[in-house]
């Protein structure tokens, strides 16, 4: 898959082109293709095109250059000549100053299957490439697909030279304490209790702590604004951030589009659609069992030791009503007695209080750290799961973690 430089011939596009070439021969690339895109009614198109092999000759030797020309609207057709060409890699410079290139780098990273380098300073790419120092990235995480596939995108990067991870995200106090079912304890200033518990699943959910570190922010704004900043801070050469790909007024605020607009770094824009092979596959290494102590609920702690690792960890929970009066001495000693004989893994066992099941198990596993949920279906139908609803649907509702549900035969 070769790499795309975009040009607007402007002699500032030079720097992406040496990137391009000198990524593409770290990757062992046979090839980069330099492509101009102009207008239907360019009138001269042999000037174009000689200024566009002139600029494929001047970059010296190196990967060869392929030159194309073609016609249509830029950003368009800049996507779908690079998703022809099967490329994985679209690399424009972000100072291009013809109003061609450089005013439809946005418009390109909100459409495109494929993931955009908007260039800024070459130099940190280059010696990246050549092997001379380690590149330093700001990688900003929330809960989309598209985060997931910038995270796989680092690790690609990682597998071909050192670099350095900070992981970032920004949060709204009330919404993680929620999210975790802690006490938002501060509105306006950071919350150390909800940065380590952030900080911690950053760190799980990028699959290494090799030459990694987690940062977190609290938000009193646009989230895009908060990035740039803390990239500013850790002195990044680029930052990764997953792409929305919204429209209309929902894009104003995107993350994407301010980092691209204001951050003084390179900016690589990955889309929730671009085809990333997983590199590092998630770990499943504790498991949250939800039971209501009935025989066929208890059945789920013996899947969660089935799906987590010997060494791992199982946390039993049962959740009962905030003003319950019950033994939890009790219960937690029949929670325990349900883990299997002979068995290599940490069991701990914990009663909830909370009015609804489905969302007191989904802070309890977040607080916890758990990797996934198993909880048994009863399996409920007709009026009565329409009048009662169902604790595991709404769990899926609830959670971001996998979820196993047994179902009754």
């Amino acid at each position: 898959m070769a790499i795309i430089c975009g040009t607007d011939l402007t002699p500032a596009c030079r720097g992406a082109l040496d990137v391009a070439r000198a990524l593409a021969a770290q990757r062992g690339d046979s090839e980069v293709v330099l492509v101009h895109v102009a207008a239907e009614d360019d009138a001269d198109m042999e000037a174009a095109r000689a200024k566009l092999d002139a600029q494929a000759a001047e970059a010296g030797p190196g990967v060869p250059i392929r030159a194309e020309l073609v016609v249509g609207p830029v950003d368009a057709t800049l996507i779908s000549f690079a998703e022809t060409e099967g490329s994985d890699l679209i690399i424009i410079h972000a100072t291009s100053t013809s109003g061609t290139l450089g005013s439809t780098a946005e418009r390109v990273i909100i459409t495109t299957r494929v993931p955009v380098l908007v260039l800024r300073d070459p130099a940190p790419w280059l010696a990246f490439a050549r092997g001379t120092q380690p590149m330093r990235l700001l990688v900003g995480i929330d809960e989309s697909i598209a985060s997931e596939l910038s995270i796989q995108w680092t690790h690609g990067l990682r597998r071909r030279g050192p670099v350095e991870v900070v992981l970032g995200a920004v949060y709204y106090p009330d919404d993680a304490a929620e999210h975790y079912g802690v006490q938002a304890k501060m509105l306006v200033d950071r919350d150390p209790e909800i940065e380590k518990l952030l900080g911690r699943d950053l760190l799980r959910r990028f699959g290494s702590t090799d030459h990694v570190v987690a940062r977190t922010r609290r938000g009193l704004g646009r989230i895009g604004d908060h990035v740039v900043e803390l990239a500013n801070e850790e002195k990044v050469d680029a930052i990764v951030v997953g792409t929305s790909q919204k429209t209309g007024l929902g894009r104003l605020g995107s993350v994407s589009s301010v980092v691209v607009h204001d951050a003084p770094q390179s900016a690589i824009c990955v889309p929730p659609n671009a085809e990333i092979p997983t590199l590092v596959a998630p770990s499943l290494k504790s498991a949250l069992v939800a039971t209501d102590l009935s025989p066929f609920a208890n059945r789920a702690v013996a899947y969660a030791f089935v799906a987590t690792p010997e060494g791992g960890e199982i946390h039993l929970a049962h959740v009962v009503d905030h003003d319950a009066a019950v033994d939890e001495g009790e219960i937690t000693r029949q929670l325990l007695a349900l883990a299997p004989n002979n068995v290599t893994r940490t069991v701990q066992a914990y009663v909830v209080r909370g009015d609804d099941a489905a969302i007191a198990i989904a802070q309890t596993a977040a607080r916890l750290g758990c990797d996934m949920i198993c909880i048994a279906s009863h399996g409920r139908s007709g009026l009565t799961r329409a009048l009662m609803g169902s604790v595991a649907d709404r769990l899926l509702r609830a959670t971001r973690k996998p979820v196993l549900v047994l179902r009754p035969g």
